[in-house]
């Protein structure tokens, strides 16, 4: 494609010639070949900028850049705001993929995969053909494909919107973070249904304010909003019902009467929800795998969804009974034999997600509550004291560890996790964890060991925070590390826990 029809619509000043073929976009120099065009995006700690002159050496025959380098060989086409003008750029190039599907965006602090995989087996029992962009995987027509991040950078995610509907993709449920929709990545994005879950304390790293994050998740609504599409917005949620007053044809969920989509009647069951959910169209018969409020929550934003597509009632019911698992979100493990105990992992890495997760095996648990819990190094530390404080209140025995360090030092993350911890007694980890209690153990295979081997006949162990990861970051360092892998060891090299069952692995 000729340089100058891609930024034809940009306010740029052009250095060079704009009547040359583009053959590709890169924004990492290493990417570069011979006729792409290299954006110089100035990172969090490195600068886009530094790595223009290995770029052209690679063979870029543009720079889209925000200043201008001197001694370069290549076309150079100098923006304001680059991020903004590599979405419509990369948009451009692959032919505004997202104008030939039915995009769905999903936004919120938790709730966003579980919602992506409710809609994913209602489009399939609807007899449409899904594609899902998101935390866990990127897949559509069978193939699955790894995901360096949640919502993919504008050149990346452009080609992947190509590529699903090259393929026969109708319909592409993305989750948009929040990182992703202030960085403008989806800035050029035919949304058809954006859907708002919930803001809770997260990635104050980043968006220093709550006010902050919520406008960044507040973007999807806007993008909708331009492409004449429908919202809908979880009002259960302080932020939700701001976002309603901001969009208010917005398509609203409760679990309360009073909104456009909630249930009429509820039961939370062992292992499953059984709901009737009111709709502007009829009543929805709801019989969900997924257990807690919520991911009745979750249900309910799928379910509007739906309706706002169209989708007739029958097909949403099957489509949200069909499925059996989302990976690593309050996925089981039972343990059979002499002491019958459960396990769950779950992704719950924030002070939400953690106390919503327990709150929902509370009630379906006979005995104790064993948590194994920790957070992530380079993350928003405000969290950490919070986290513990839910862990020790709402567990019987709370074993503190290692999530993703990263580059901080794995005990002093533990002490700002203790922080919050008031009123519960501390024990070595090498003593029984009898009554109310915690301990810490750094290592978090010793820790899944220490609680599998605590539990007794009914106990319930929540390993929480990596949920469906298959790794583990130390000091930069990116090792396999899973935690249904090391409950399996733990569970059937205890010699007590007996034979394993497990729902869906």
């Amino acid at each position: 494609m000729v340089l100058q029809t891609l930024i034809k619509s940009l306010d740029a000043r052009v250095a060079g010639d704009s009547d040359i073929e583009v053959s590709g976009i890169a924004y990492d120099s290493r990417s570069v070949r011979p006729g792409f065009i290299f954006a110089a995006i100035p990172g969090e700690h490195v600068d886009g900028h530094s790595f223009i002159g290995r770029a052209v050496e690679a063979g870029a025959s543009c720079v889209l850049a925000e200043r201008e380098t001197e001694n370069t060989a290549a076309t150079q086409v100098i923006v304001k705001d680059i991020r903004a003008a590599l979405s419509k750029v990369s948009a451009l190039f692959y032919g505004e993929p997202s104008k030939r599907l039915t995009l769905v965006g999903v936004t919120g602090t938790n709730g966003k995969t579980t919602t992506t995989y409710l809609l994913e087996s209602i489009f399939k029992a609807a007899n449409l053909n899904p594609g899902v962009i998101g935390t866990v995987n990127y897949r559509y027509n069978g193939a699955t494909f790894e995901a360096p991040h949640t919502t993919p950078q504008a050149p990346d995610l452009q080609r992947l919107l190509k590529d699903m509907a090259d393929a026969g993709v109708t319909h592409a449920i993305m989750e948009a973070s929040s990182h992703a929709l202030e960085q403008k990545r989806a800035g050029d994005c035919a949304f058809k249904v954006g859907i708002f879950t919930n803001l809770t304390l997260d990635h104050l790293d980043y968006h220093k304010t709550m006010d902050e994050y919520f406008n960044a998740k507040a973007i999807l609504f806007g993008l909708v909003k331009d492409n004449s599409g429908r919202t809908v917005v979880n009002i259960d949620d302080a932020w939700g019902v701001k976002l309603k007053e901001m969009y208010p044809a917005s398509i609203t969920v409760s679990l309360e009467k009073g909104a456009d989509v909630y249930p009429s009647k509820y039961a939370l069951k062992d292992g499953m929800t059984e709901a009737v959910v009111r709709t502007p169209s009829g009543d929805v018969n709801i019989s969900s795998h997924l257990v807690g409020e919520y991911n009745l929550q979750n249900i309910l934003t799928a379910v509007a969804a739906s309706y706002a597509l169209g989708i007739e009632g029958a097909k949403i019911s099957g489509g949200i009974s069909s499925l059996a698992r989302v990976p690593g979100r309050l996925e089981k493990i039972e343990a059979l034999g002499a002491r019958p105990f459960r396990a769950y992992v779950d992704y719950a890495h924030t002070s939400d997600a953690l106390e919503r997760a327990l709150n929902a095996l509370r009630p379906v648990s006979t005995g104790r509550i064993i948590t194994v819990f920790g957070c992530g190094g380079n993350r928003d530390r405000t969290k950490r004291p919070k986290m513990g404080g839910i862990a020790a209140r709402l567990s019987d025995v709370t074993i503190i560890t290692s999530d993703n360090p990263r580059d901080e030092d794995p005990i002093e993350i533990i002490k700002e996790i203790e922080a919050g911890i008031e009123g519960t007694a501390r024990k070595k980890a090498d003593e029984p964890l009898a009554g109310h209690c915690y301990t810490v153990i750094p290592d978090r295979t010793e820790a899944i060991w220490k609680a599998v081997s605590e539990a007794s006949a009914g106990d319930t162990i929540l390993v929480a925070g990596k949920g469906h990861e298959d790794y583990q970051i130390v000091k930069g360092k990116k090792s396999r590390f899973s935690d249904f892998e090391v409950l399996r060891s733990a569970i059937d090299g205890s010699g007590k826990a007996g034979r394993l069952r497990s729902n869906g692995h």
